[in-house]
């Protein structure tokens, strides 16, 4: 065949120039390729293996240029349009990516891994259930495909059907047994339903498979953590930020990790948050957008980032303040990284005058929509806790920005203020934020009381003749100080029982861990009741009617959990402590006029407990009177909160318009 009117190199130059592409030689690639796109440059095949090269390289904008490339000489090249999905698709383009597919599959209706891939965009797209027709379709084709069997596994832990998810990612397994992927994709259903053990088994083996995969350390890093071994978890999130220096959710997890070490360096903490700060800022590439706000406003534009309108703690210290804000001089935009759909979610909605649904969209694209909108003040709400979206503030989207409901400081510097108070943020702790504090009256989040309703039950004590300590809080929280400390109250109590709640006790190893960790302090495991998930809020929250005092843990101490218990009548024990996770039970008891129930000390923490556990009329009118106590108190009524807070913003406004 003449040259003229070949398209394409031989097959022997083709392979070679593969085999240099799958030996990852991908330099040596580009100049055989470029060499024959010489003399044939119209070659579809040399223009998508060059988009493989260039996607070798990370660089998915020129591979989709090939990629491109290739489609226009050929248009009937099913591989060149299932190549250019997968480049799209790394490029966060789902919609584009999810057309390509299409195409490749209308001109090979046998392409299984076009299949595969599709149902995946899918899944990015929140359609698990179509996603689900695409991989049984690839699947019934090549019925041991590996991939989309761990796909189709993905689909329905989406759909919650975990046990159907199991299945099929075990088979992936057994036809693959080094599939890393599958492995992580196990060890996270594994965590997610309290089978720990074979998730550590299963975390372990993907990182041997693949060592340098860093969302795998940074998965395991999550276990270590829900397990209360903070230490190996920081190693792991440490692990991952080694493999990518610009890891945000291993950034995020790490700091937020930190809160949970009993001994905690103020520095390092001040350290990591400030690296978070230097090493995960974007390129400011192209951004030449102005502020659009109105410089005069009768009404303040207010933006709020938050992966929790619903049912979650973030929720909760927000609605009923983002209601009372509503009805002032502010116009509330919602800026929300998670569709939840749940029991909660639907009080959110109808408080914003716009809301933006920005879980699947790029930094960039946000970033815009929060200038087009012309906020004022953009507040992030969540600090370094799980989805969330801090990276939009590097930016500067608003001219004021504002961390609130956070853990400590973000370390990013283009924050201007972080809300806190006088008890969350003692004026000698400043330095350990990077943003200016700005302290509020009396507290920095208001409680918003479920919107139905649960009946205090009388003292438990009465019936039982003994007394129950209870605390409902994460299992990661309850160090082995705390169960020392714990222990000795138990010991010093005659016939007294602990009440411990969290999903963790759903696995029968964690049961038999903690019974040994109380039983090392000489605490018998008659005396502890562990329970279970609840199947409901309402479920949870009646469980407060089986617990005489709480017991507040240290140094992360409970929020939402310590607002359930006095909103259920039942007085929590709390100590004194030395940063903003370790100051919420003062904070809250403080602001209940509840002081004499705040230890300075450990030993007065054991003390403090004792005492009220002999006086059981004064715990049973404590009962009686705690929640209408609390609904008049500064930790649940709204109305002045959000007084001081409208006031706050007004006055940042002003300070910012004065230059």
């Amino acid at each position: 065949m003449n040259a003229e009117k070949q398209k394409d190199p031989s097959q022997n130059d083709i392979k070679f120039i593969l085999n240099l592409l799958n030996s990852n030689k991908l330099n040596d690639a580009k100049k055989e390729i470029d060499k024959h796109l010489i003399q044939y440059p119209n070659s579809s095949i040399l223009f998508n293996i060059l988009g493989a090269v260039y996607a070798g390289k990370n660089n998915f904008d020129e591979a989709i240029n090939y990629y491109k490339k290739a489609t226009t000489c050929n248009p009937n090249y099913a591989q060149a349009y299932n190549n250019l999905g997968v480049a799209l698709h790394k490029s966060e383009k789902i919609s584009e990516a999810i057309e390509n597919y299409q195409k490749a599959i209308n001109l090979n209706n046998n392409f299984a891994e076009a299949l595969n891939n599709l149902g995946n965009a899918l899944i990015e797209d929140k359609k698990s259930n179509e996603a689900i027709t695409f991989f049984e379709k690839a699947l019934k084709i090549k019925p041991n495909y590996p991939e989309a069997l761990n796909s189709i596994g993905g689909a329905y832990v989406n759909l919650g059907n975990r046990k159907k998810a199991i299945g099929f990612i075990e088979k992936a397994i057994k036809i693959k047994p080094e599939y890393a992927e599958a492995h992580n994709s196990l060890a996270l259903i594994y965590s997610d339903i309290a089978r720990f053990e074979e998730a550590l088994l299963h975390f372990k083996k993907s990182i041997e498979l693949k060592p340098n995969n860093e969302k795998f350390y940074n998965n395991f890093g999550n276990l270590l953590n829900n397990l209360g071994k903070y230490e190996e978890a920081n190693k792991m999130y440490e692990k991952a930020i080694s493999i990518k220096p610009n890891y945000e959710k291993a950034y995020s997890n790490l700091i937020f990790n930190l809160n949970y070490f009993y001994e905690l360096n103020k520095n390092l903490y001040l350290e990591k948050a400030k690296k978070f700060g230097l090493k995960c800022k974007p390129i400011k590439k192209n951004l030449s957008l102005k502020y659009k706000f109105e410089k005069k406003p009768k009404k303040l534009r207010i933006g709020l980032v938050s992966s929790d309108f619903g049912n979650h703690p973030g929720g909760f210290f927000t609605l009923s303040t983002l209601k009372e804000l509503r009805k002032k001089d502010f116009e509330l935009i919602a800026y929300s990284n998670s569709n939840r759909q749940d029991e909660f979610s639907y009080h959110f909605k109808p408080l914003f005058s716009k809301w933006h649904s920005i879980e699947k969209i790029k930094d960039l694209e946000v970033v815009k929509k929060i200038f087009d909108d012309g906020i004022h003040i953009l507040m992030e709400l969540q600090g370094h806790s799980a989805k969330n979206r801090i990276p939009l503030f590097f930016y500067k989207a608003a001219p004021i920005q504002v961390s609130w409901l956070s853990t400590g400081t973000l370390g990013v510097p283009e924050i201007d203020y972080l809300i806190g108070s006088s008890h969350m943020i003692p004026k000698n702790e400043e330095k350990n934020y990077v943003e200016k504090i700005w302290r509020l009256p009396n507290i920095t989040q208001c409680f918003t009381t479920p919107d139905f309703q649960v009946k205090i039950n009388k003292l438990p004590a009465i019936d039982n003749n003994f007394i129950t300590f209870g605390c409902v809080n994460k299992l990661t929280k309850i160090n082995d100080h705390v169960i020392k400390l714990w222990s000795k109250i138990l010991l010093s109590v005659d016939k007294s029982k602990l009440l411990l709640k969290n999903k963790d006790f759903d696995n029968q190893g964690i049961i038999e861990n903690t019974f040994k960790r109380f039983e090392k302090y000489k605490v018998d495991r008659g005396r502890l009741i562990l329970k279970g998930e609840s199947i409901s809020r309402k479920e949870l929250l009646q469980t407060y009617n089986e617990i005489d005092i709480a017991l507040d843990p240290f140094p992360f101490q409970g929020n939402t959990s310590t607002c359930e218990a006095v909103w259920m009548g039942v007085p929590v024990v709390t100590l004194l402590g030395d940063r903003m996770v370790f100051h919420t039970g003062e904070s809250i008891n403080s602001n209940l006029k509840m002081n004499n129930w705040i230890a300075k000390k450990e030993e007065e923490y054991v003390s403090i407990a004792v005492k009220f556990a002999s006086d059981i009329d004064y715990l049973s009118k404590t009962r009686a009177n705690l929640r209408e106590q609390a609904l008049q108190s500064p930790v649940f009524n709204s109305s002045p909160f959000a007084e001081n807070f409208s006031k706050m913003l007004w006055e940042m406004w002003n300070i910012y318009i004065k230059g």
